[in-house]
């Protein structure tokens, strides 16, 4: 693929595509697979947890530019 730098996460999240794909062309077992669908749902909580997070932070410094002027 030719299209810019990939930051490691999209880096590891290409790779294991690559990976699921090999798996699934080599007709691994249905208990492997469901691994990856943890890991994707793993993935995706620490996503939304840490956006909340700095959401609550980028509020905090907001207010307390508030309270400097």
């Amino acid at each position: 693929m030719a299209h810019g730098k990939e930051t490691p996460r999209q880096k590891m999240i290409g790779m294991m595509y690559l990976v699921l794909t090999a798996m699934l062309a080599l007709n691994v077992s249905k208990e492997v697979l469901d691994a990856f669908t943890l890991v994707d749902g793993g993935l995706t909580v620490t996503t939304q947890n840490f956006a909340a997070k700095n959401e609550g932070l980028y509020d905090k410094f907001n207010m307390a530019f508030e309270l400097n002027l």
